[in-house]
């Protein structure tokens, strides 16, 4: 646990640091640009996750070619969701109000790379190999954090810092895939099987927070203006910290979920998801002025009293993290299609009547991550200890 804890948390420094680059060699419009692309990144790679806990599921149960059927699986769904991504480029050109097709071609192009990193996550958690995880964690983030502020340094603008992440994705899975060198053989085999409709399956609920945790900054990106749009992008990094920060525990719990027949791993994952958000969000409370400074500049100082309503969304959304993966683990998705109908829900909120400020964006995006986390806890807490995980 400490290792992917470790890793975790290396690979938040490593993107918040990006970030802290980006706000300075950015202007607010430009800023705003490139967080919404980000993001895009997460929400069309939602098949990832979906990949990575299939695949876990199928190596913690020791499914035979295990590791090469994710390798196969990673694959496909990563060429699924490119050509889907550069398919929609044109209907997301001018709902982000960007200038060209090309960072969305380049976030099309990071795909594939971005599910077969996920597949071989998905074989490290579900063999327990934290160490390895944990190291791929920080790795990743290191490489397209790097690449990102490397271009925002040279003055690339937002294609260049596209471009640049997208050939760290590259780099990142060429280098991954060797720590399954020894399952490649097997991989090119035409009997070895894919997981490819599980994921697809499994993405409605199991994908659903990476879609939460993201979606509402490319939102505040199409109804807010530029500089506002920037400013949101500023405050998400609090959000950010809050779901991201204690997201190890429900990683390292998740084979534990789908082998045990108890409630045991989803307590200790909730009270310490619940412990950490807690102390998050105190800390941005009595240090939100110092903290926004740090994070965005002078500049963005006057947005501190959001501080601690950014770093609550992501709090809750972080609860309902470890909810959706306690479902995913029995083949139960009703946390996840919560989370889609609030978040759908929210989003039409935003774009027809609550728009004219940060504030009002955010907490609309608020209220319904907490409802959400507090009936997921409802309808998944009550599961009867000899429920135990569902047959697949």
């Amino acid at each position: 646990m400490g290792a992917v804890g470790a890793g975790t948390l290396l690979a938040n420094v490593f993107g918040y640091g990006l970030f802290l680059v980006l706000n300075r060699e950015l202007g607010a419009d430009e800023l705003g640009a490139v967080a919404s692309l980000l993001n895009l990144v997460i929400i069309a790679g939602v098949a990832a996750l979906s990949t990575q806990l299939v695949s876990a599921w199928r190596v913690a149960l020791h499914r035979p070619d295990a590791q090469a059927t994710a390798l196969r699986t990673g694959a496909l769904v990563g060429i699924i969701v490119t050509v889907v991504v550069a398919l929609l480029t044109p209907v997301i050109v001018p709902l982000l109000h960007l200038d060209g097709p090309s960072p969305v071609l380049l976030v099309a192009a990071s795909m594939l790379p971005t599910c077969l990193t996920a597949a071989v996550q998905g074989s490290l958690q579900g063999a327990e190999r934290f160490v390895a995880l944990g190291t791929v964690y920080a790795v990743a983030s290191v490489a397209r954090a790097t690449g990102g502020a490397l271009a925002a340094w040279l003055g690339w603008g937002v294609t260049g810092v596209m471009a640049l992440t997208a050939v760290a994705s590259w780099a990142l899975a060429l280098g991954v895939i060797l720590l399954m060198r020894g399952h490649l053989g097997r991989t090119m085999h035409a009997d070895v099987p894919t997981q490819v409709r599980r994921v697809l399956a499994g993405m409605a609920g199991t994908s659903a927070l990476l879609v939460a945790s993201t979606i509402d900054t490319p939102v505040a990106r199409h109804v807010l203006s530029g500089d506002d749009s920037g400013a949101y992008a500023v405050l998400s990094l609090f959000a950010k910290a809050a779901f991201w920060g204690p997201a190890f525990l429900a990683t390292v719990l998740f084979p534990h979920m789908s082998r045990t027949k108890g409630l045991r791993p989803l307590f200790v994952a909730l009270g310490g998801t619940a412990a950490i958000v807690a102390v998050g969000v105190t800390f941005s409370a009595l240090l939100s002025g110092p903290l926004v400074r740090i994070v965005g500049g002078t500049a963005y100082a006057h947005l501190a009293s959001l501080v601690p309503a950014f770093t609550a969304l992501g709090g809750a959304w972080a609860l309902t993290q470890v909810l959706v993966f306690w479902g995913a683990a029995r083949g139960r998705h009703v946390v996840g299609y919560l989370v889609w109908a609030a978040v759908g829900l929210a989003t039409v909120v935003v774009v027809l009547w609550r728009h004219d400020s940060v504030a009002e964006v955010a907490t609309t995006f608020l209220v319904a991550s907490l409802i959400v986390a507090a009936v997921g806890v409802a309808v998944s807490v009550p599961r009867r200890a000899s429920s135990g995980p569902a047959q697949h």
